[in-house]
Order: structure tokens, then C-alpha cells, then sequence
């Protein structure tokens, strides 16, 4: 009995032992390392660059030196000094209260102004407080002014003088481009708050002081309403 058990085991184990060597001859060869892949199991480290020193190339240079032209030519140009533009013709526009001076047909500055304490209408006789309309010449200039400084007006013409004389009247005088009364010359922009003189251009100190430089005696000048 017992030797009929031990024949069973035998050929139990001579079976398996036959069938793996079967097995492990039959079995495809495995598969080779690939070297197109990289393991999965491992962490791929990305290079490191090696720190260097740029080197302009030549096709660089002509687009920097471009882009610097281009900036050149948009940037605004710097408006003319006042100074250096003498003005050839003045403009007075009583209604918009605004002196302009021309050089060559060409607006060089304007400036704000107050008129007479009657502004509407021509100036046509003494005392009416008026500011002439029409076309005149600065004629001439009062450094010691009353008012700071004064550009002389060349109000009457001979037609105001003919016109005020038909009516045994004045046509009046003494009109100015000036700026405030001596010891008033704070009161800056603040003056333009109402028209205040006796029928002249007035201005601030700051302002006939540029005008004082800028218009030359000679100078036409249009007083429009």
C-alpha cells in the first residue's frame, strides 16, 4: 500500500517536471531592451543650460536701429519758444476776449484779455469807455506805464477823428495793450473776471511782459467785434 502511494507521487512530480520543461521550451524568447523608450520606472532630469554670454548678431542691429528712427520721427516736436517768433500781425476778438499773435500767417500764442467797461460796440468818443474796432499799428510803448507796461494803440484813425469831429465831439485816445494797475499785479488771472477799463486791452504783468518782447512798434493790429 505504501509502495503504491509512493509510485503515485513519482509520477505526479515526473508529470510536472515534464510539462515546465515543455513550457520553457515552447515559450517565445522575451523581448529585448528598447532604446527608444526610457524605462518607466525612472525620472528623466531635463538639462541644465549652460550659462552664456549673448552675442549680438548682424541681424540684429538694423532692427534696433530702425525701432530708434521710428521713435524719432513720432515723437511730438517741441513747440517754438515764444522768444524766438516776433509777431507781424496782432488779432483782437472782443466778443471771445482773446488777443492772438500771427507771424506769417501762423498763430504763435493768445492770450485772455478784459476790454473797456462798455465792450459791445466800436469806441467812437471820449469817456464812452469803449474798445476800438478796426485796423490800427502799435505806434509806440510806455515802459514806466501806470499799468505795469503798455503797448500804445494808434486809435483815433483819421475816419474815428472825422466821425467824432461831424458830431462836435472827441474820438478820444490813449488806448493801450497793458497789463494791471502798479500794485495790483497779484491779482494775476483773477482781473479777467470782468471787463474793467477805460476802453483799452488789458492783461496780466506776466503777459505784457512776453507782448512788451514779442511785438515789435510797427506792428498792424485788427480789433474785431
Amino acid at each position: 500500500m505504501k509502495l503504491r502511494i509512493l509510485l503515485s507521487i513519482t509520477l505526479v512530480l515526473a508529470t510536472i517536471n515534464g510539462a515546465i520543461v515543455v513550457y520553457r521550451f515552447l515559450r517565445p524568447p522575451p523581448p529585448g531592451p528598447s532604446v527608444d523608450r526610457a524605462p518607466t520606472d525612472q525620472k528623466t532630469t531635463p538639462p541644465v543650460a549652460q550659462p552664456s554670454t549673448p552675442t549680438p548678431s548682424s541681424e540684429q542691429v538694423p532692427e534696433q536701429s530702425v525701432s530708434v528712427e521710428k521713435h524719432a520721427m513720432l515723437s511730438p516736436q517741441p513747440p517754438p519758444r515764444l522768444s524766438n517768433n516776433i509777431a507781424d500781425r496782432v488779432l483782437v476778438e472782443k466778443n471771445a476776449r482773446r488777443l492772438t499773435l500771427f507771424r506769417n500767417d501762423r498763430p504763435i500764442k493768445s492770450y485772455e484779455i478784459a476790454l473797456g467797461r462798455q465792450p459791445v460796440g466800436a469806441k467812437q468818443f471820449k469817456g464812452d469807455n469803449k474798445t476800438p474796432e478796426g485796423r490800427y499799428v502799435i505806434d509806440f510803448r510806455k515802459r514806466n506805464s501806470s499799468y505795469h507796461r503798455a503797448l500804445h494803440i494808434s486809435y483815433p484813425g483819421p475816419q474815428d477823428v472825422a466821425f467824432a469831429a461831424q458830431r462836435k465831439r472827441s474820438a478820444g485816445g490813449d488806448i493801450m495793450i497793458h497789463g494791471l494797475p502798479n500794485g495790483m499785479g497779484s491779482m494775476g488771472a483773477l482781473h479777467r473776471l470782468r471787463d474793467w477799463t477805460a476802453g483799452c486791452i488789458a492783461v496780466t504783468n506776466q503777459e505784457i511782459e512776453e507782448l512788451w518782447r514779442t511785438i515789435p512798434d510797427g506792428t498792424p493790429i485788427e480789433i474785431r467785434p
